[in-house]
This record gives C-alpha cells, structure tokens and sequence, in this order.
C-alpha cells in the first residue's frame, strides 16, 4: 500500500512545507493562504503525475469546513471535473458507517452488541459459528473467511451478483479462530452485518441508511453506490488495466452492502465525522464504546467497533480507509485533539498512486508537524526481544498469511518481507514499543509485550492502525 519510488520526491516536497508557526494546532483561525497554496500544490502535482483520473479532498476544523476542492475529471467521457460535490463509492468507509447505524440502533434498544448473529440471519452448523456476537463483526472477531476474492470472481468471470444462499455456502467453512480471540478483517462479517440491520429494520440497506443517518443529519449523498452512480455529481470509476482505463467493474458493486457498498462527497464525509465528534449522531458514551481497543489475548490493538484508531506523532487520530477493483479509494480521520477533519477520495483503482499518500503529504501542512528525528548513531535497546518471523491470517482462505522479519544488525533492527529480494528497512526507535521508517516518516511499528516478551506487532499509517502481525 505504500509507494516507496514516490519517497525522494515527495519527501523533499514535505520537508519544503514546513508549517512557519509552530503553535498553528492552537490558534482557532482558518488555514493561512501559504498552507492553502502549499495543499493545492500537493493536488496538483498529484494529478499532473497522471496517475488518477480525478480526486477531491476536503479539511474541517472543529465542525466548519476550511477547505473543499477537486481536482481532475469526475468523468473523462464527459469531461465533467471533480469538485468538493463530487459522489465517489467509499468502498470499506462503509464499514464506518454501518458501524455507527449499529450503535445508533442499539441506544434505541433494538439491539444488544451481546446478540448472537444467529438471532437475526442463518448460519452455517460450523464449530463456534454458532458464538459469533453482532460485536465479533464488528471488531473483525468472527473468524470467517473473507468473501472478497469469492464475489471477485462471480463479478468479474461471471458478471452477476452472487446469491445470498450462495454468500452462505461459501462461508461454510471452519472458522479461522474461535470467536472473540482473535483478529482477521472480514467483508463477510460486515455483509451479515449489514443483512441483520436489515432484517431489524425491515428495510432496504440503502433505505435504513437514509433513515438513521442520511436524512436526519443532512448527509444526502450517503447512500448505496448503484442508487448514486447515475446523478449528475457522481463520478465514474475507473480502472487502470495494462496503462489503459477500464470502466466496466464499477457496475458490478450492486453485492456490496455494510461492508464496502456506499458513497458520498468528500464534504458529507467531514460533516459525518464533525457531528460524530460532538455526539450528535451517536453519545459520546457510544463513541468511546467504538473507540475502544479490541482484545487479543492478553494484548489489545487499535481498531474498534469499525474503526480505526491511534497516535500521529502526539496528536490522536481516527477513521477509516476503503479501496476496491474498479472503483477507487477514500479515506476520512480526524484529530479531536487539534479539532481538524481530513477527507479525501479518488475515482481510479491500480494506481502508482493512493489517496493515502495525500493525508501523509497534507496533515503535517494542517498540523505544523515534522517528521521524527532519525538518529543514526543510536542503537536499540535489547535489540534481540524484537527479532523474530511475525505473521497475519490469510483471510480469504488457507495458506499462510503475509509474513515480515525482523532482523538485527549492529545493534539495529531491520523490517523485511522475505518474498523479496529488496533490503529491509531500518526501524528507528521512539521508545520501547514504537518505532518509526524513514520511506513514510509518520508510519510507525509498535511491537505489543506480555510480561516482557514481544507477542505482535502493529503497523500503522500515518497514525492510524492498518494490521497487526503475530509472532510466530
């Protein structure tokens, strides 16, 4: 996910744009018009590299939009440009959402996180399947397999939209874990999900959307992606195939529910997370609730009830990030600590380029931040606890996760993926448990301790928890 030919380059261009008031997170005032040219300038250059058809991105602070803008082509057939009211599918931001219409729903009592699934939908007489809770989906707990690659397949060789009888039949298959002891990102834990608020509701997806969140907050362009894609402000989604742009997958996402199946603006976005934060859509008890680290074992890693959480640099982060074939990427955080809001989204998929890479270029412009001192003389503390062959779960199936090592050397430690012949990256030590990269100086490493002994460790981009990796 992260692009390391874009480093030198865009690393010089960070470190040119350096914030000129150190104390700007304190001062209440909108962005000053060298910070609103240094962001236009990020765009821009992302654009000019020809690596998206279109994007639009947009910032808050404490509630009030202080930049919106697009940049590019919303459609290139009718040479539409992207604007700050462009519709874009958000893809596994859904997952976001779907998780605060659960919430919502269970502080009007029509739900227990407590519940298990099998009160609301059938499942298949797997060992445990029957334990799996409507919070085990949420936080990625239930131990199915993912059905990405299986609807993938349906979509693409078939072009159709799998069956929900067919949706059941493929998770018919031993649980990766029992429930609740560990952590796998599941589409297929969102996609029960999303069917059990509809057997709730008595609705449509896309209707209760409207109702619980939509409409009553004024958020219009939140809604199911194939109800969208024909308006006006919509943009296309494309593909890049083999240097040429491919538009016929974005047609296939009418599956998709909970767990990747919604679009909206970037301004929607903003607002939808500004009236998160002060407790107009959900309390303030229920977000803590979504905002509490999820328990492996005798550890706990920074994901939630759908969401996606932790530190960039001193200031706290948190949000969601969604990406699929055909459609494009998003991504929303916010910082309750400073007040802002990021939202950005893009209409091409299999790019150089990612929409992340915005945030990562944008915030410290935002923040009045700079990378981490990289001290190359100093050696790392007990440098042999970390070494060893860390691992996820192959959600989509059997076979071995992805695997990184880490190694030592002269005293420092080394992340590398032995499936290729590239050198591994030197990790810089923040203190005991973090470590940062100099390839994306605001990712960061932290290896998690039970008495003393390293058992995971969790990567996290610019701040934000992506996967945790257990030790072998």
């Amino acid at each position: 996910m992260r692009i390391l030919i874009l480093f030198v380059c865009g690393l010089a261009f960070l470190y040119s744009c350096k914030q000129a008031e150190t104390n700007y997170p304190e001062l209440q005032q909108p962005l000053s018009d060298l910070q609103l040219k240094k962001i236009d300038s990020v765009c821009d250059a992302f654009i000019k590299r020809g690596h998206t058809v279109g994007l639009s991105l947009g910032l808050s602070h404490n509630g009030n939009i202080i930049y919106s803008k697009g940049f590019g082509l919303a459609n290139i057939a009718s040479k539409t440009p992207a604007t700050d009211s462009t519709i874009y599918a958000i893809a596994s931001i859904s997952k976001f959402i779907t998780a605060i219409t659960t919430l919502k729903l269970a502080e009007a009592g029509k739900l227990n996180l407590s519940d298990k699934v099998s009160k609301y939908v059938p499942l298949p007489k797997q060992d445990h399947m029957e334990d799996i809770t409507i919070e085990h989906l949420l936080r990625h707990q239930s131990g199915l397999v993912d059905h990405e690659d299986y609807m993938d397949s349906i979509y693409i060789n078939e072009k159709r939209i799998p069956t929900q009888k067919e949706f059941l039949n493929f998770i018919d298959q031993p649980l990766f874990f029992t429930p609740g002891t560990h952590y796998s990102y599941s589409n297929s834990g969102y996609a029960l999900l999303s069917s059990i608020l509809e057997n709730i509701e008595q609705q449509s997806f896309d209707a209760l959307i409207k109702t619980n969140i939509s409409n009553p907050h004024q958020l219009h362009s939140i809604a199911m992606w194939p109800n969208n894609w024909h308006r006006d402000n919509a943009s296309m989604s494309y593909e890049v195939v083999e240097k040429n742009i491919d538009t016929s997958f974005h047609m296939m996402t009418e599956g998709m529910k909970g767990d990747g199946g919604l679009s909206s603006t970037i301004t929607d976005l903003l607002k939808l997370m500004d009236q998160l934060s002060a407790g107009d859509i959900i309390s303030k008890a229920s977000l803590d609730q979504m905002l509490s680290p999820t328990p492996i074992g005798k550890t706990s890693i920074d994901y939630g009830l759908g969401v996606k959480f932790g530190m960039y640099q001193d200031e706290r982060t948190y949000g969601h990030s969604g990406g699929y074939k055909g459609i494009g990427w998003a991504i929303v955080a916010h910082y309750p600590d400073s007040g802002y809001t990021f939202a950005a989204a893009m209409n091409t998929n299999y790019s150089p380029d990612e929409v992340w890479l915005l945030r990562h270029y944008i915030m410290p412009i935002v923040l009045g931040i700079e990378p981490p001192d990289f001290n190359e003389t100093n050696q790392v503390a007990n440098a042999n606890r970390y070494v060893g062959t860390y691992s996820d779960i192959n959600r989509w199936g059997a076979g071995e996760g992805s695997v990184r090592i880490v190694t030592t050397s002269d005293g420092q430690l080394f992340w590398d993926n032995p499936k290729t012949e590239t050198p591994g990256a030197r990790l810089y030590q923040k203190n005991d448990s973090i470590f940062n990269w100099k390839p994306f100086p605001y990712d960061s490493y932290r290896f998690h301790f039970v008495n003393d002994s390293v058992v995971a460790c969790s990567e996290y981009y610019d701040g934000m928890f992506g996967m945790v990796r257990m030790r072998k």
